[in-house]
């Protein structure tokens, strides 16, 4: 019986091959659509989880109460303060502690190159973290001062082939013996680094020394194993308490947050090393996105099973004449149903399988397809495609079964009201879904449009950063600058403490006039008096900083508006500030405020402006050179030729300020473009569905175009007629999509501290987009239909 089954499926199929191509296709797109979502959001919810001990790990965050702080939360912590909680409370059994070190230049020989991030550690990272360590001692690492462990990458950018095990690897006016050779970190982690260095203090390296144990500010991240996995509740007040006991800044409050959270629950988080982080509002959004397109796809071919079902009434009457029983007509078209979904289902599993890697180039992701192969997903995946099967066959199935044969055999059933509504329920289902994801895909991208185009308070065109690495190379910084200049095709150079888009230190201050009883904190950095200029920052008040007056190398500063603001500083020239120089309260300098510069974006626009101090300093370690790209190779090539002359033992590295700042964003700028691309692969599956429904219609309807042909209506009346009822259906789906729409992209939007508004020309965009996509579609199907010779539709009358 299942064998003759089997053959009427494989006979129908290929008997209508045009509804079969259609039905498969659209759920096999709509299917691989979803695995391949699924892979990436399983890629993120992935992260750390390599870790054996996850459940057991936290960091210690720091909450910054101080006045003037707008994000309050940041992952950094006092150095003294991971090994006094192990120390203090039994709920911890180790900890250890991170510095990162940034983009370190290295030298072996005649190589000279940077790691791509160095980390400052203890041996403790590979007893509470379960990074794999190729070759060295398995215990107590890092114990020595000057060692460090190299990743397997850089061991071969240093040594090549040759063991690097014992070698040494210079580094500015220090030596750095290998100790180790590690793996490299997986990609779902969220530390990337390829070199680890000791943190234990060289010999006679007091202050480092006393760096690690103090309770003077935050400036390392810090991580603690548990004894067991806990309500970080009970724990996190007994933090205060440690800090307290070793006179911590009141200020300051510690909490934790688990291992298992850093990657998706950090976006309001400042001053932490967490790669590749993302929101996870997004990844419900992906994962809406996902189960959308499949739910989509599941529509589609279950209004086209339900349609093209109609059109067998007869032949469910005739094998009800000749004796078929009603179980044996169920079967066969649950069978048949499911059948084409297994078939979706391997082309989809082929179809994800070739675009996955494409798209993860596209998207800079490392999702892989090994993951599907997990017994559980496989076992999910194939319980799905059944009972979506089932579901899709179960109308024909159990409804035309039951029909008595005198009934099917006139053709009664195929214009039933029960067939018309759940095929124009159906098809509002599809077009709510498309309609909310347009408007989705066009607040997505003004909203990136929004961050990309939004005035930062200085230019960011034209502008290459260049790092500067050692005190050799910060030490020539003027001489760099001074020969840059000679060329007229560079506009301006100017050296910082930190890159534009690069989080800023903080520090607490004393404002003039106020009690000194209140914390203040501000960001804070330096900048020498070519700074402001070349990056075309704005002076409201005051002036900028000036080589003429000796004065301002020692007690002026510039504020920002935001600072005058949190202070009440109509007029803030001539006020002064104070900060510390010391360990004491009374250890302080006297700054007078020179300049009011305009509020600029020091950091990403997810966070606000923050109030700013900045101070003058004649030599920084980062420049910004803006240059004339009318003539930029040969201007970026005059740039690296003048380092090397001057800088020939550190190496050459720079990077253009507005891609910079696009890599910020680059968690978002993917969404967006995933976001995008799986809407079109939905309205795709719409449209499918829909071509296929109305060529069933106008087939359906041949005898009575035929009719009102012959009668005299013309192609233009008849295209309207057939058009008609599916535009109606479409603004009923539009109706539903756009409050959806606007409620679920609102909350998506919060998440942004600034932010664009939903415009409603995006609603009506996609709602005429809807229209004419259904137009075009319904008349390309049902033209043909509509101008045949009515002869041939009424011949058999």
């Amino acid at each position: 019986m299942f064998k003759n089954y089997l053959k009427i499926v494989l006979r129908n199929l290929a008997k209508h091959r045009f509804y079969s191509v259609i039905k498969i296709a659209g759920l096999a797109v709509g299917l691989a659509a979803g695995i391949l979502i699924a892979l990436f959001v399983y890629e993120d919810f992935s992260y750390d989880g390599f870790n054996a001990k996850k459940d057991r790990i936290v960091r210690i965050l720091t909450i910054d109460q101080a006045e003037g702080v707008k994000s309050k939360l940041v992952g950094v912590s006092y150095p003294g303060l991971a090994p006094a909680i192990t120390r203090d409370l039994p709920e911890v059994v180790n900890s250890v502690r991170i510095s990162n070190q940034g983009r370190v230049p290295l030298k072996v020989g005649e190589t000279l190159i940077s790691s791509e991030g160095t980390f400052r550690t203890e041996s403790s990272f590979f007893e509470i973290f379960d990074y794999k360590v190729l070759s060295g001692p398995s215990k107590g690492i890092l114990d020595e001062p000057q060692t460090v462990v190299l990743t397997t990458t850089l061991a071969k950018k240093l040594f090549g082939n040759t063991d690097p095990l014992g070698k040494t690897i210079q580094s500015g006016t220090q030596n750095f013996k290998v100790k180790a050779v590690m793996a490299d970190p997986p990609t779902n982690s969220h530390l990337q680094f390829d070199m680890l260095r000791s943190m234990v203090p060289a010999q006679g390296d007091s202050s480092y020394a006393q760096f690690l144990n103090s309770f003077n500010g935050i400036s390392v991240y810090s991580y603690l194993l548990l004894d067991r996995p806990r309500d970080l509740n009970t724990i996190i007040p007994k933090l205060k308490q440690v800090a307290d006991k070793n006179q911590g800044y009141a200020f300051f409050v510690p909490t934790l947050q688990y291992l298992e959270d850093v990657h998706l629950h950090s976006g309001e988080i400042l001053f932490e090393h967490n790669t590749n982080k993302t929101d996870a509002a997004n990844l419900y959004v992906l994962a809406t996105i996902a189960l959308l397109v499949v739910l989509l796809a599941a529509v589609n071919f279950m209004n086209l099973v339900t349609a093209h079902a109609t059109g067998r009434a007869k032949e469910v009457g005739l094998r009800k004449v000749v004796g078929a029983v009603r179980s044996q007509l169920i079967g066969q078209h649950l069978l048949e149903s499911v059948v084409v979904t297994v078939l979706s289902a391997v082309l989809a599993l082929a179809l994800a399988a070739g675009a996955l890697p494409i798209l993860n180039t596209i998207y800079q992701r490392n999702a892989r397809l090994g993951a599907l192969f997990n017994p559980s997903v496989m076992l999910g995946i194939t319980g799905f495609v059944l009972i979506l099967g089932v579901l899709a066959g179960s109308y024909p199935a159990f409804v035309l079964s039951k029909f008595r044969p005198v009934t099917v055999l006139k053709g009664a059933f195929k214009n039933t009201d029960s067939g018309i509504r759940l095929r124009q329920s159906l098809v509002i289902i599809q077009f709510t879904i498309s309609i909310a994801l347009m408007v989705g895909t066009g607040v997505v991208f003004r909203q990136m449009n929004f961050i990309q185009n939004k005035d930062l308070g200085f230019s960011r065109e034209q502008v290459v950063t260049i790092p500067f690495k050692g005190q050799a190379a910060i030490g020539r910084a003027r001489t760099f600058q001074a020969e840059l200049k000679q060329n007229p095709h560079i506009l301006g150079t100017g050296t910082t403490t930190n890159r534009m888009g690069q989080q800023l230190g903080r520090t607490n201050f004393v404002p003039e006039g106020k009690p000194t009883t209140t914390n203040y904190i501000a960001s804070v950095m330096a900048v020498d008096e070519s700074f402001v200029p070349t990056m075309g920052m704005k002076i409201r008040k005051g002036r900028n900083f000036s080589l003429d007056l000796p004065a301002d190398s020692a007690s002026s500063m510039l504020i920002n508006e935001e600072m005058a603001r949190l202070l009440n500083w109509n007029d803030p020239i001539g006020k002064i500030i104070r900060l510390p120089t010391g360990p004491n309260p009374t250890d302080a300098t006297a700054y007078t405020v020179v300049g009011l510069i305009k509020d600029f974006n020091f950091a990403t626009i997810r966070h606000k402006v923050e109030p700013l101090l900045m101070l003058y300093n004649k030599n920084n370690n980062q420049l910004a050179v803006k240059i004339n790209t009318a003539n930029a190779p040969e201007t970026l090539a005059f740039i690296e030729k003048t380092w090397k002359r001057i800088n020939p033992e550190t190496p050459y590295e720079y990077s253009f300020l507005d891609e910079d700042f696009g890599k910020l964003y680059r968690s978002e700028q993917a969404f967006a473009t995933m976001f995008s691309h799986f809407t079109v692969l939905a309205l795709f599956i719409a449209v499918l569905g829909l071509f296929g429904l109305a060529a069933f219609t106008a087939e359906q309807r041949r005898k009575e175009i035929g009719i009102r042909r012959v009668l005299g209506a013309e192609t233009g009346s008849l295209l309207y007629l057939l058009s008609r009822e599916f535009i109606r259906l479409v603004l009923v789906a539009f109706v539903i999509a756009s409050p959806l729409a606007w409620y679920l992209m609102n909350r998506w939007l919060d998440g942004f501290a600034y932010r664009t508004d939903q415009s409603a020309i995006l609603f009506v965009i996609a709602g005429v987009a809807a229209v004419l996509v259904t137009l075009i579609t319904v008349n390309l199907q049902v033209f043909k239909t509509v101008t045949t010779n009515p002869v041939k539709s009424l011949r058999s009358e």
